[in-house]
Order: structure tokens, then C-alpha cells, then sequence
């Protein structure tokens, strides 16, 4: 089924993380290809660009002193009930199920074709609670299509949920995520190497870790570590710093809705999490020919191959260290970069990725 024009509802959080900045850049090249496209968040998404066609829709909070806190779920639900009757939207595709897709399911039932993507930790950790699963598991079972940001995820969602997810992996912009090296100098000194770690700081993302393995690259190489993020783990990574004594070399970037500008002045990204997915940020450091080093979980692997990166252990900081220091003093380093961006152009250009997300579209209206 082909349409000139569709009207379509997305639903994000709004803030840092990956399946925010998937919903928010799919929204704005979608809308800039001629559909009508409303994103449904709190506020408006983090990185959802000011110029966009893309029209926010707020989703409000109220909060009545008879219940414990505000009923999201239940706003989200009777804003897109309201919202779809208005704007006549031909079906709404989800990010992060929980709870979007016992939201939406709550609005529409079967009525509205829904399409639900799976991001990581709405499958393997939150979807997992027994308080989301049940709801959560029927709501998946309902949608006209699930999708997963990867094989590895595809798979935990068979497991836990018993859906079929095609998948459609993240998307990177190659003009937006480019080699920047005459930004280095903005954040490091002369003769130090740039390393770069981007996350929302969750426990998850181990961003203590990520400064215990740069002590360690320290010792060898004059280098830099710029954390770019904020949330729960600063302050223990800040105090970690300090007592290894690589303060002054550990910098921490606020966010920005622009992370291009830093990401392609690094010399090398580094990311030790627990759960992945995917690994949004990782692949944004590639498109902009930046090498990898992450721990081998979840669809990393689907991102960083070897040809462009190193996986190691999780835990494993000392074999973090190493694969970094490899990657900084291989001669071959210059190739490795060219490779990186070509990888990341090659596999998930936009026009690829929006295509993909087209035909789940056309199937679920049809």
C-alpha cells in the first residue's frame, strides 16, 4: 500500500538516550519528505531539531493529590485518543514500550494500526518487571508490527514478550556526523589524544568504568577524556577521578543537542556498558571516523565489527585499556577511521533506514 502523504503519531521521551534521539531524527526526516508527522513527548525531544516540520505535541502530567504521582500512562493514552480524532493520523508507531505500547493500545485497542519499536531495556530490564510485562506483552501482541534496533534484541524479544520484531536498525546522518579534527584543540591540549565517552550516565552505562580504563590509558599516553552527558553516575565518576588523580584530564561536557561537534574531534570513542542494544552514540562516533572500543553485549557487535573497532569483556578494564591503546599507537590507525565512516554511511545511511521503517508502515496499513 502507497500513499503521497501519511499522517503519523510518534511517541519518545524526550530526553538523552537512544531510542528518544531514533524517534526525534525519524520524525524530522519524515515530516521533510512530505507526511504529516506529530511526535508525542512531555516536552519537546532533546534532539528533535528547532527548524523541523515535525510538530511537537505535548503530553501533559496532571497531578491529583489522591494519587501517589502523575498518571502518565493514562495522559499519554487520552492524548493520542484526542489528538488522532483531530488530526486524522492514519496510524502511530511507538519508541520504547514501556509504557507507550500499553498506552497506545489503551487509546486505540485494534481500532488504529500501531507499530511498536523495541529499543533494550523496555525489553531486557523494565519489560521484564512483573508489574509492565503482562500489559506490556499484550499491547506487543496487538500491534499491526513490532520492531527491534537490532538481531540481539529481536531475539531477547521472542524470549520474553513470544513477538515476531522485524528489525530495523538505527539510522546516522553522514552530513551531520562527520570528521571534525579542527575541533580538537577546543578540548584537549597539544599532543594529547581526544578520548570521548557519550551517554546519560545511567548505572548501566558504567561511566565509572570508562574513567578507571582512561587511568589506565593515561599511564602510556598523554590523553584526554571528555565525558559528554549528565545523569545519576557523575558524581561517582567525578569522585573516581579524583582518586585516581586523572581529574585534571577528565573533562564533563554538559549535553548538547549538537554531540557532532565533539564526537568528530575524538581520536576514539569508549563505551562500557552492561546493556546495549545497539548503541546509538557508538555508531554516531563511526560516521564521524572515530574507532570504537566497547564491551561485547547485547547488538553491539552489530555496530562495531572488527574492522572498525575492538570489543572486549564486560568488566574487563584491563582489556579495555589495551584494545584503546592498540587502536591509538596501530600505524594503521588513519585506515581504520576511513573504514569507520564508510561502515557507518554503508549499513545505516537515513535513506536506508527510513525506507525500512516506510515498509513496516505500508504493511501495517494494509
Amino acid at each position: 500500500m502507497r500513499r503521497e502523504e501519511l499522517r503519523l503519531g510518534l511517541v519518545a521521551y524526550p530526553g538523552l538516550g537512544g531510542s528518544g534521539t531514533v524517534a526525534a531524527e525519524l520524525a524530522d526526516r519524515l515530516a521533510r519528505m512530505g507526511h504529516r508527522v506529530y511526535l508525542f513527548a512531555t516536552s519537546r525531544p532533546f534532539r528533535l531539531p528547532e527548524a523541523s516540520p515535525a510538530v511537537h505535541v505535548p503530553v501533559d502530567l496532571p497531578y491529583y493529590p489522591v494519587f501517589p504521582g502523575p498518571l502518565y500512562t493514562l495522559s499519554l493514552a487520552g492524548t493520542l485518543e484526542r489528538e488522532a480524532k483531530r488530526l486524522g493520523l492514519d496510524l502511530v508507531h511507538t519508541h520504547y514500550a514501556v509504557p507507550h505500547a500499553a498506552a497506545a493500545y489503551l487509546a486505540f485497542g485494534e481500532g488504529l494500526p500501531l507499530v511498536h519499536t523495541l529499543h533494550g531495556t523496555d525489553v531486557s530490564v523494565v519489560g521484564m518487571d512483573p508489574a509492565f510485562h503482562g500489559p506490556t506483552r499484550r499491547a506487543l501482541e496487538a500491534a499491526r508490527a513490532v520492531t527491534a534496533v537490532s538481531r540481539a534484541l529481536a531475539q531477547e524479544a521472542k524470549r520474553a514478550f513470544g513477538v515476531e520484531a522485524v528489525v530495523v536498525p538505527n539510522a546516522v546522518d553522514p552530513e551531520r556526523f562527520r570528521p571534525r579534527p579542527e575541533r580538537k584543540r577546543l578540548y584537549a591540549e597539544e599532543g594529547e589524544w581526544l578520548l570521548v565517552h557519550a551517554s546519560n550516565f545511567r548505572p548501566i552505562k558504567r561511566v565509572p568504568d570508562i574513567v578507571r580504563a582512561f587511568a589506565k590509558i593515561r599511564k602510556r599516553l598523554p590523553a584526554r577524556l571528555l565525558l559528554l552527558g549528565t545523569g545519576p553516575e557523575e558524581e561517582e565518576a567525578r569522585r573516581v577521578a579524583a582518586e585516581l588523580g586523572v581529574a585534571p584530564w577528565v573533562t564533563f561536557h554538559p549535553p548538547t543537542p549538537h554531540p557532532e561537534e565533539v564526537l568528530g574531534a575524538a581520536d576514539l570513542f569508549l563505551l562500557a556498558s552492561e546493556e546495549e542494544s545497539f548503541g546509538q552514540a557508538a555508531l554516531e562516533a563511526l560516521a564521524s571516523g572515530v574507532p570504537v572500543v566497547a564491551t561485547a553485549v547485547g547488538g553491539v557487535a552489530e555496530v562495531v565489527t572488527p574492522e572498525v573497532g575492538r570489543l572486549v569483556e564486560l568488566g574487563d578494564l584491563e582489556a579495555l585499556a589495551e584494545a584503546a591503546l592498540d587502536l591509538l599507537e596501530s600505524p594503521r590507525l588513519p585506515e581504520i577511521r576511513r573504514r569507520a565512516r564508510e561502515w557507518a554511511l554503508l549499513r545505516f545511511h537515513p535513506e536506508r533506514i527510513t525506507r525500512a521503517y516506510l515498509e513496516v508502515y505500508a504493511q501495517a496499513l494494509g
